[in-house]
């Protein structure tokens, strides 16, 4: 169940005062509303540190629009959370509380396609500088640089001990595979 349906169910079973209840987080576990492990880490930080509560206030005053934007701002900026997943938090209590009309979208996390991401850098007794990339591994030795999928560098790393004369000997032999 998505985040917004599930804290509607939850306000229409128990009530807005399920806001100040540390069931809350129970409740929303239950119905498998967590879209990421980092709205779970929101969720759980607003019930621990009271700010369900100060939000569940605002929402019988009337003044929820300055409280909402104080706590957001404030778990961005003093909890350290993503503010585009604090915003969706929010957005979803306003949702499930009829305070906007707009379905709340979870926000993707962006990756650049265009360049390759760097994993991790290996350096063997040979000299042999290994990046791993998208799919892929850069392996430079003795100032060349060889592209290798990964069975060929699973099996270079075998033979990483070996005379360098030899290692040469296989990567090139694993380029000439690859053209």
């Amino acid at each position: 169940m998505t985040l917004e349906k599930a804290l509607s169910y939850t306000i229409d079973n128990e009530g807005i005062e399920i806001f100040s209840d540390a069931r809350l987080k129970n409740y929303l576990n239950d119905l498998q509303a967590y879209d990421t492990p980092a709205v779970k880490r929101i969720i759980s930080t607003m019930i621990d540190e009271g700010y369900m509560s100060k939000i569940q206030a605002s929402l019988s005053n009337g003044d929820y629009e300055l409280q909402f934007n104080d706590l957001a701002n404030r778990l961005v900026q003093v909890e350290g959370f993503q503010s585009d997943l604090v915003k969706y938090v929010m957005d979803c209590l306003l949702y499930a509380v009829h305070k906007t009309s707009n379905v709340p979208i979870i926000p993707q996390q962006k990756v650049e396609t265009n360049k390759p991401l760097i994993k991790k850098t290996k350096t063997t007794r040979n000299n042999l500088n290994v990046i791993q990339t998208t799919g892929n591994y850069i392996v430079e030795f003795n100032g060349k640089s060889y592209e290798l999928d990964e069975t060929q560098f699973k099996a270079i790393m075998r033979k990483k001990d070996m005379p360098a004369d030899r290692l040469e000997v296989w990567l090139n032999s694993y380029v000439e595979e690859n053209n």
